[in-house]
């Protein structure tokens, strides 16, 4: 029905419903739940753990005939569901048993059950052990064929957030589904695939990507700015040009509803793909100079972070547009003013040698590369980070 309950009415319900946990069902602790997170509502930690516990005491009391019809993957599914989505966490001895349960009632769950279990987990910050990610995954493969594209996507998203792989078996079959009924997805379903796989470093055949991409392509202009920036970055990853959706019109005006973040990831991306797209870099450089690294969204600027300008700076040393040299000894100036304040990353230092060593050697800039720009401590820590890192590959190539 898609009713709200007024908050004030809400609270008693909810007191009222606890004082009676004795006696209800564990389908009846799920629907409650699962409603109060699906009207975006929020629930006080101690009435939500007393739910949960009742829950799980439940589960452990159910009798083995019952527990088919009364203890059911969508009842627990749905209880991590709304625990996630009311951004609230679970105790790991409880996550555990409710994903314990979950697993020994697999042969039932639905491709949705599946998702949602493993959504939940990832959106609570934690990680599912191996096997029985493996259990989980290796279930809603063999019903892939009932599962819609926004499921197939969601679980890959699970998966990728969670910092952990699929067999690669199991990764083409899921992808492979999706794209055989790709134009019904949702274009958040297609960007999302991409960036899990790219996220998971896995790998997927051209095929595969190519009709991703017209996909997507084609529904462009439904597409958030952040999905179409994330789908051009998990190209870059699988080193596949994405050619199609960056000419698309939609691609380039939604350029400028991107946060600083998505436009440095285009940048380096078509620095990845050697792909010189001067009008996408000329529009990110522009906007770049606009930008604050102190860390603070103000009426000058907005805020943004140190790796976010070396990904820049370093795009252009990489596509070599010797035009926008005046804009990199501006940003490279930024981020020496706040060094001593950010933190900056290893990647970071290595990438601004790579424009110091680019400036240099096309003698660009006065020809004494970032010298003047940053302090001579600063030039000093990118030449022993780029040794550092040089030294690191020459031992892992012996």
């Amino acid at each position: 029905m898609g009713q709200q309950v007024p908050a004030g009415l809400l609270q008693p319900l909810m007191l009222a419903f606890a004082n009676k946990l004795c006696v209800a069902k564990p389908q009846a602790i799920a629907n409650t739940l699962w409603a109060v997170a699906t009207m975006g509502q929020q629930m006080p930690a101690g009435l939500l753990q007393r739910l949960l516990d009742a829950f799980a005491s439940k589960l452990e009391q159910a009798a083995p005939q019952e527990a088919k019809d009364i203890v059911t993957p969508q009842n627990i599914s749905n209880t991590l569901w709304a625990v996630a989505t009311m951004g609230q966490q679970m105790p790991a001895g409880l996550l555990q048993q409710l994903l314990d349960a979950f697993a020994s009632k697999l042969e039932q769950a639905t491709p949705q059950e599946v998702k949602d279990t493993l959504w939940a987990v990832a959106t609570m910050g934690q990680r599912m052990p191996e096997g029985m990610l493996q259990q989980l995954m290796l279930a809603f493969a063999n019903k892939v064929h009932l599962a819609n594209p926004q499921e197939i996507s969601n679980t890959l998203w699970a998966v990728a957030t969670m910092r952990q792989k699929l067999r690669t078996p199991q990764l083409q079959q899921l992808v492979d589904a999706l794209v055989s009924n790709v134009q019904q997805a949702a274009p958040q379903a297609i960007s999302n695939t991409l960036w899990a796989v790219a996220t998971m470093r896995q790998q997927l055949n051209p095929m595969q990507l190519l009709r991703m991409e017209q996909a997507l392509a084609s529904k462009s202009e439904e597409a958030a700015p952040q999905g179409l920036a994330n789908a051009v970055w998990a190209c870059a990853k699988q080193r596949y040009l994405p050619q199609q959706l960056l000419l698309a019109p939609p691609f380039g005006s939604k350029l400028a509803a991107n946060q600083p973040q998505e436009l440095a990831n285009i940048a380096w991306a078509l620095a990845q793909l050697g792909h010189r797209d001067e009008q996408i870099v000329s529009f990110v450089t522009e906007q770049a100079q606009h930008w604050d690294i102190s860390g603070t969204s103000n009426d000058s600027g907005v805020a943004c972070n140190a790796q976010t300008l070396c990904n820049i700076c370093r795009s252009v040393a990489v596509l070599d547009l010797q035009q926008h040299v005046g804009v990199v000894l501006r940003l490279a100036a930024s981020l020496s003013r706040y060094w001593p304040s950010v933190t900056l990353a290893p990647e970071a230092v290595h990438q601004l040698h790579q424009v110091h060593t680019w400036l240099q050697d096309f003698q660009l800039g006065g020809n004494h590369g970032l010298q003047g720009v940053l302090a001579a401590q600063q030039l000093q820590e990118c030449q022993e980070t780029w040794m550092a890192q040089l030294k690191e590959q020459q031992s892992e190539s012996v």
